[in-house]
């Protein structure tokens, strides 16, 4: 039984890490499901034991915000930010600054997923009509959306089980999080500006 369990953990995160595994054509939640599914019907764990794992405010708050998020996307906010921030008319590292704060801000409460995909092709059109390298633009996208949602307890469904397990409120966990999550965001520019003059200088100059 603890063989199964092991080899169903790591063939888990394997897909989580991957996307996907061979021969099944499933996504990471798929994957999560389907490797429950194997440890319940092997008797590795009980439905009653699986049952008592969940924690049901922290996949109600996860939905609650998934869909929040989905429809901001569907309503045009996320394009509509990128577009704002591009309508300054900055330099392009202040483009990027901005990129960065607001993928960051919009990551800690909303899905970073979405951010992503719904700010990206925005970015690139905008990087496009500046006649500027987008690369730089969608790393600091990406790195910034990560970095976001560490900060608070609605950022990620890890996040929320740390404050549950730890005992933190909301305003605790931000506190805790705010220095290490914009010391990140600060070097994450820094580190951006810095490759982006040394090779490319349509990108920050």
């Amino acid at each position: 039984m603890t063989t199964l369990a092991v080899a169903v953990f790591l063939l888990v995160y394997l897909g989580m890490i991957f996307g996907g595994l061979p021969f099944l054509q499933l996504d990471r939640t798929g994957i999560a499901l389907l490797g429950a599914i194997v440890l319940v019907a092997s008797q590795v764990i009980s439905v009653e034991d699986a049952y008592r794992s969940l924690h049901s405010p922290t996949l109600i708050l996860l939905f609650s915000f998934m869909v929040i998020s989905a429809q901001l996307r569907l309503g045009g906010f996320y394009p509509w930010v990128a577009r704002w921030i591009a309508s300054s008319n900055g330099s392009p590292p202040a483009l990027l600054g901005a990129v960065v704060l607001a993928a960051a801000y919009l990551s800690a409460v909303f899905s970073n997923d979405v951010v992503c995909l719904a700010m990206a092709p925005v970015i690139i059109e905008i990087c496009r009509a500046r006649n500027l390298n987008p690369v730089p633009f969608l790393v600091g996208l990406a790195c910034a959306a990560n970095i976001g949602s560490a900060a608070t307890l609605i950022g990620n469904p890890q996040n929320m089980l740390i404050g549950q397990t730890l005992n933190l409120s909301f305003r605790r966990y931000l506190l805790l999080t705010f220095i290490p999550i914009a010391l990140s965001l600060i070097v994450t520019w820094c580190i951006i500006v810095l490759k982006c003059r040394q090779g490319c200088s349509a990108c920050c100059p």
